[in-house]
């Protein structure tokens, strides 16, 4: 006994250890809506801050989406839970957990917040979305159907505003995390994103961002919240225990998280800021009932009230076609009564039965005899019919159709006859349509149904009579149809419910002529050549459709390439130089013709994306800087978007959409690199470089062919192929390039989109930057003479009255000088200073110009100087005043 009692004691001590030791490890469940290895960067240091408050216990992290998070808590897998505040109120309805304090986080300068919101947004570029109401037909990306913060009170705000997320979005992607969400719209691969409030501001920080690049719809700004804002606010996270975890161990754990501050240095890296009491969630399930998600799902049932409103035409039916089936039970009660009545009647027969049965063996001897006779019709159809199905051309199928009927032994000669020209009001007679000859034969025979009401009677037959009795159509029938007996004409029509278009003509030698039978399948057989001659000129006409769809294409295409023309009439023969280039280049490779002329059409095409570049960058003459040229890129995604959607530019899609990559991978929109990029696009990317290098630009003069070969010579291996190169050495060395292959205005409209770019915000005169452009491009000969108007003390004017009054001395400067004549232009220069070229020399005298300007109530004194533009050394000083020298 002792030794048992012993052997008890140790099992009830080892047990109690192994359940305390399995008790000291806590599990903290967070919901890592930022990804993994984000969630372990941020709370990390909470289960460390634990560990040390209570050291009896291990506290561990365990970042989890949100069907783990069901799963785990259901399964009592983890001892606490954080989770956004929906999430929380649906664990909290159906696995019990309970609250024990809600999350602090850090806002700007220092701040604390315990509530927070969602923020709906777009690019900033997109000038087509700028309220909610421009949401509709918009791709919308969220985090996730169960995220509060990153999908629910955004499609709440929506609901506010009259959207309705199923009918007036095009779809709603949920991603995952909300970086992912931001990501989507920043690519464009959505419209518009919903993610929790400082999601952007964070990001931006992080450096993955910039908050320039984005835009805010339906934005609030609450007093103290620092975070953009779409949404009403609402409590932050809560930490909750999971039913079964002791109240001993929460209370340590929510004195522990009281004691956190954000001054602690485990939590600087962190956006936690401490912890609170449990606010009250109310506002979260008043938004979750609204959207009948979540513990509310349940309200979507649907309601006996409303089965009966919309339904109500449904239950009708089913009402009726069940009265239906009772006077149907009722109708087959009394069948039966009858049958039964009848079914002694029959066993009175049944003893005559012997003598008829006697009679019906005679008629199936004759029925067989009968069968024999239609199977070799049947296998003539049948193979008829397999001649329709595998015939390609309906000449071909109609000839070998009349070639295999005329194979039965019964049957003489077969023919087809089309009608055309026929009117519909006309009666369609055979006769009206025909020869002479085959009038006759028309006239011989009708259709079944004549031949059913003859054979009903005691007359001979039709088909007997029509060659056999009438000795003028004998007289005329052709030497190859003597000792036909019969024959028929049959209608062909497109369907049973056509006016006929042809006939099928057979004759037969057969003593007794057609059997009903026989004519009901070859009626039949007259049937399905007339679908399939239907079919086929259907299938001719889909074919002429088929062009007339791809002329169409064609046209709308061009019609855009030329809408690119009329808006930069430089890309017109930039396009068509790049296409001529390109098939040289091909031609020189030995590619196949075909390919030359795919190559020659997608250089054509090549820069139609341009159609969605802003006027103000595409247009734009001088140099772009990086976020403009960084616009410019987007026409090689646009054009392929745009051509990739129809069936017959896929492939020229494919080839223009590479010819901004680079061999060595730093071209765009893919960074391809060598053999991934497509011959066609690597042509196109040499040819397309060699013609920007042999043409005018505003701030860059227009190489030789002979330097612009040699540059790409030295960029083979890097930027181009060396094949392709190589071959351009040869076919471009003596092109001719045009003369006015430049970037210069052309236009009058063109030169008015020039001075656009180049007018002083200010004065309203020139600037600096277009006394350069002209100075570049060569002076108009009619200015000869520039005048340079020089204010000195303009700098202490500033410093005394201010810039609002130095701006109405220049402005009052400038109109003076502008009104002095009519072909003189104006610029200002280096500030405060102004040049005039004019046809003439100017007499500009200082007290006039004083008096009649702001200039007279300041302290800042003016000179001239002249110089004359037509001689070196005037143009050379005019030169070093624009920073050309």
């Amino acid at each position: 006994m002792p030794q048992r009692l012993l052997q008890r004691t140790l099992i009830i001590v080892f047990c109690l250890l192994g359940w305390n030791a399995s008790a000291a490890e806590v599990r903290i469940g967070v919901l890592a809506l930022r990804g993994e290895e984000k969630a372990m960067v941020d709370w990390q240091p909470l289960a460390e801050k634990l560990n040390q408050q209570i050291p009896e216990h291990h506290f561990s992290i365990l970042p989890l989406d949100f069907k783990q998070t069901r799963l785990l808590v259901r399964q009592h897998r983890v001892d606490f839970i954080i989770a956004n505040p929906a999430f929380y109120v649906e664990l909290e309805k159906n696995d019990g957990i309970t609250p024990v304090a809600t999350m602090r986080t850090k806002g700007v300068s220092g701040s604390e917040l315990k509530r927070y919101g969602g923020v709906i947004f777009t690019r900033a570029d997109r000038e087509d979305i700028q309220t909610l109401r421009d949401l509709k037909g918009r791709t919308l990306a969220a985090v996730d159907s169960a995220s509060f913060g990153g999908w629910q009170i955004g499609w709440r705000e929506l609901k506010h505003h009259a959207i309705d997320i199923d009918r007036d979005l095009e779809r709603v992607e949920f991603i995952g995390t909300h970086d992912a969400v931001v990501y989507a719209v920043a690519e464009g691969a959505a419209d518009v994103g919903i993610v929790r409030t400082g999601t952007l501001e964070k990001m931006a920080a992080e450096g993955g961002i910039s908050l320039n690049d984005f835009v805010v719809l339906a934005p609030r700004h609450p007093a103290g919240f620092p975070y953009m804002l779409s949404t009403d606010l609402y409590p932050e996270w809560p930490i909750a225990k999971v039913s079964g975890v002791s109240e001993a161990l929460a209370i340590k754990v929510a004195v522990a998280l009281m004691q956190i501050s954000s001054q602690d240095p485990s939590f600087q890296s962190s956006n936690l800021a401490g912890w609170t009491l449990p606010l009250n969630y109310q506002s979260v399930h008043d938004a979750l009932k609204e959207l009948e998600v979540g513990p509310y799902a349940y309200l979507r049932e649907v309601s006996w009230q409303q089965v009966l409103e919309h339904y109500w035409y449904w239950l009708v039916i089913v009402t009726l076609l069940m009265v239906l089936l009772l006077s149907l039970a009722f109708y087959v009660l009394s069948m039966n009564q009858r049958l039964k009545k009848h079914h002694a009647e029959l066993r009175n027969l049944n003893a005559g039965l012997e003598n008829r049965v006697a009679e019906r063996t005679e008629e199936i001897e004759g029925l067989m005899l009968h069968e024999r006779l239609l199977r070799g019709v049947v296998e003539t159809v049948a193979d008829v019919n397999q001649i329709i199905i595998t015939s390609d051309a309906e000449q071909q199928m109609l000839k070998a159709a009349c070639d295999r009927l005329i194979v039965h032994p019964d049957y003489r000669f077969a023919w087809v006859g089309k009608l055309e020209g026929i009117p519909d009001e006309f009666p369609v007679e055979i006769q009206d349509a025909l020869p002479q000859r085959l009038q006759i034969v028309g006239r011989s025979f009708g259709s079944a149904e004549q031949m059913r009401a003859l054979l009903d009677t005691d007359e001979d037959s039709l088909a007997l009579r029509s060659i056999s009795a009438n000795q003028s159509l004998q007289e005329q029938l052709p030497s190859v149809l003597l000792g036909c007996r019969s024959v028929v004409a049959l209608p062909l029509r497109q369907d049973a419910f056509n006016l006929p278009f042809g006939v099928l003509v057979v004759f037969s030698e057969r003593e007794e002529g057609f059997d009903y039978e026989e004519m009901r399948m070859l009626e039949q057989l007259a049937g399905d050549l007339g679908f399939a001659v239907h079919a086929f000129e259907q299938r001719n006409e889909r074919i002429r459709l088929q062009q007339d769809r791809i002329s169409n294409y064609e046209e709308t295409i061009l019609s855009m390439v030329d809408l690119i023309e009329q808006r930069d009439s430089y890309t017109a023969g930039h396009t068509q130089r790049v296409a001529e280039y390109s098939a040289l280049i091909a031609r020189q490779m030995e590619l196949p013709e075909e390919s030359v002329e795919r190559l020659y059409r997608a250089a054509v095409l090549h820069d139609i994306g341009k159609i969605v570049i802003p006027d103000s960058v595409l247009l734009k003459p001088g140099k772009l800087t990086p976020l403009e040229y960084k616009l410019i890129q987007q026409h090689v995604t646009a054009g392929y978007q745009t051509l990739s959607k129809i069936k017959m530019y896929q492939d020229l899609a494919e080839i223009m959409r590479h010819h901004h990559e680079w061999i060595d991978g730093s071209g765009y929109p893919q960074g391809l690199k060598g053999e991934q990029i497509p011959l066609e696009g690597r042509i196109m990317a040499v040819a397309d470089s060699f013609d920007a290098m042999t043409s005018y630009r505003i701030y860059k003069p227009r190489k030789s062919v002979e330097t612009a070969l040699q540059e790409l010579n030295e960029l083979a291996g890097r930027q181009y192929d060396e094949q392709v190169v190589a071959a351009a050495q040869v076919v471009l060395r003596n092109v001719i390039v045009e003369e006015d292959a430049k970037q210069l205005p052309q236009t009058e409209i063109e030169q008015q989109r020039f001075a656009y770019f180049f007018n002083d915000q200010l004065t309203g005169v020139y600037n600096e930057n277009y006394l350069e452009f002209m100075l570049i491009n060569g002076l108009d000969f009619q200015f000869k003479h520039a005048k340079l108007v020089c204010l000195h003390g303009f700098a202490e004017l500033n410093q005394h009255a201010g810039w609002l009054k130095g701006n109405e001395v220049l402005k009052s400067v400038a109109e003076y000088l502008m009104g002095l004549e009519e072909e003189a232009i104006v610029f200002r220069v280096m500030g405060d200073d102004f040049v005039i070229l004019s046809p003439a020399d100017l007499h500009l005298d200082t007290e006039e110009l004083v008096e009649n300007t702001a200039m007279k109530t300041v302290a800042v004194s003016v000179d001239f100087t002249s110089l004359n533009v037509q001689k070196a050394e005037g143009l050379e000083q005019l030169k070093k005043l624009a920073g050309l020298e």
